[in-house]
């Protein structure tokens, strides 16, 4: 039975002001993430009218206005769905289980789970489950090499999923990785992250991330249910 290690653990208090700070953390990203297309689209919009003063075609500045448009609603879509979605219901169930459960259909992405904690958590569980997938996916199409590595752990009355792969993140801010933002097609970066640590507040739980010599980390985790 491994041990997380606690150096980077958030230092909210409970779980109901933890999930408050990280949805107010996650809407003045998600607002100044929005009015960053929507300044483009203003802009282009700008230029056209002068281009189409001076009698030149504004057709190109108008298709740039049009996608950075595209790109602040479908943000804005995805953000609204994110923070109006209705929690389900609280359920008790085996940490374990729920990890070999949810990791079942990535066996064949170069998985490895290790570790046991024989312990218990409650949570909406579909969301747990969501915030967990989103880690690990975001770690396999990152890793520099073929295997990721998942270690349950426990850290006090804490239960713990560490993802390991090779690799970096950004050296000057890694919550950037956080941000609600738009990302590049095929990155999970972004929304994937801020969903999984909404979620985790939700449960009482954290979501970290950790640089270890060539090694990224991202841990899940949660307070162990009471027997």
């Amino acid at each position: 039975m491994g041990v997380c290690s606690t150096k980077d653990a958030e230092l909210t208090p409970d779980a109901e002001s933890r999930e408050d700070s990280f949805r107010r953390q996650f809407l003045r990203t998600f607002f100044h993430d929005l009015a960053t297309p929507l300044s483009a689209v203003s802009l282009h919009l700008e230029g056209a009218s002068r281009r189409f003063a001076r009698g030149e075609d504004p057709s190109e500045s108008i298709e740039i206005a049009k996608t950075e448009l595209a790109r602040a609603f479908e943000l804005f879509e995805r953000g609204r769905e994110l923070l109006l979605a209705s929690p389900g219901a609280v359920e008790s169930f085996s940490f374990d289980e729920w990890i070999e459960a949810v990791l079942r259909p990535y066996a064949g992405d170069g998985l490895a789970v290790s570790g046991r904690t024989e312990g218990r958590v409650s949570g909406d569980k579909e969301r747990l489950s969501e915030a967990l997938s989103a880690l690990v996916v975001n770690a396999i199409e990152s890793s520099a090499s073929p295997t990721v590595s998942v270690f349950l752990e426990r850290s006090g009355e804490r239960l713990c999923a560490r993802i390991e792969n090779r690799g970096n993140l950004p050296a000057e801010d890694p919550e950037k990785l956080f941000a609600p933002r738009s990302t590049a097609a095929g990155k999970n970066w972004g929304m994937g992250l801020a969903r999984a640590r909404l979620y985790a507040a939700g449960a009482g739980g954290v979501v970290r991330l950790g640089q270890q010599g060539d090694r990224v980390s991202a841990v899940l985790e949660l307070p162990e249910e009471s027997a």
